[in-house]
């Protein structure tokens, strides 16, 4: 009897507030935004690099174009993963390639009737590899007023920031500044 296929979810890890770190591939300094609707997209097109199949052009949508939160450098939004989230898709790619290569191979034990005297004997692979761990709450929130959205920076950060989804400039505010705003404000 054959196994039902394993079932693996691929998405990319979230801190404490469902946060989602990012990384320029300019300056590599991390960032973090609220998860996207284009990230399902960014990682299916991640794994179809690593492990391709014939119609890979027929399954994909655009992505838009994001920015850096401190660099400002425009790049494709299948370009913002961290090298840890790298190291999973491939791991989940190459997974995946022996659960198929297995396949591939076992159909012919599974019909030993019309080929008796194999040549080969299929191995099963390892498991499939299980979720990323949650990120870690190291970054400070920043709200950005150009399209209503808040992102975690580095905390001795103070240079002027972009917004990640449009590229909005926005001013950086020093610690000091941060403090006599709040006193003025009380």
């Amino acid at each position: 009897m054959k196994e039902a296929p394993d079932i693996c979810l691929v998405e990319l890890a979230r801190d404490a507030g469902g946060f989602v770190r990012r990384e320029c591939p300019r300056c590599q300094r991390d960032f973090k935004t609220r998860p996207c609707a284009h990230d399902g997209n960014i990682l299916q097109r991640r794994l179809a690099s690593l492990f391709p199949f014939e119609n890979a052009h027929e399954s994909f949508d655009e992505v838009p174009d994001a920015w850096c939160l401190y660099c400002g450098h425009r790049a494709a939004g299948d370009e913002w993963l961290t090298a840890a989230q790298q190291a999973h898709v491939e791991s989940v790619a190459r997974a995946w390639a022996n659960h198929v290569r297995y396949e591939q191979l076992a159909h012919v034990s599974r019909t030993l009737r019309d080929n008796p005297r194999p040549t080969f004997v299929s191995v099963r692979p390892r498991a499939l590899p299980g979720p990323m761990a949650p990120d870690v709450d190291d970054l400070r929130p920043v709200p950005l007023v150009c399209c209503g959205e808040e992102v975690k920076a580095h905390w001795d950060w103070d240079g002027p920031i972009f917004c990640p989804r449009c590229g909005t400039r926005h001013g950086g505010l020093s610690g000091r500044q941060q403090i006599h705003l709040e006193f003025i404000e009380e």
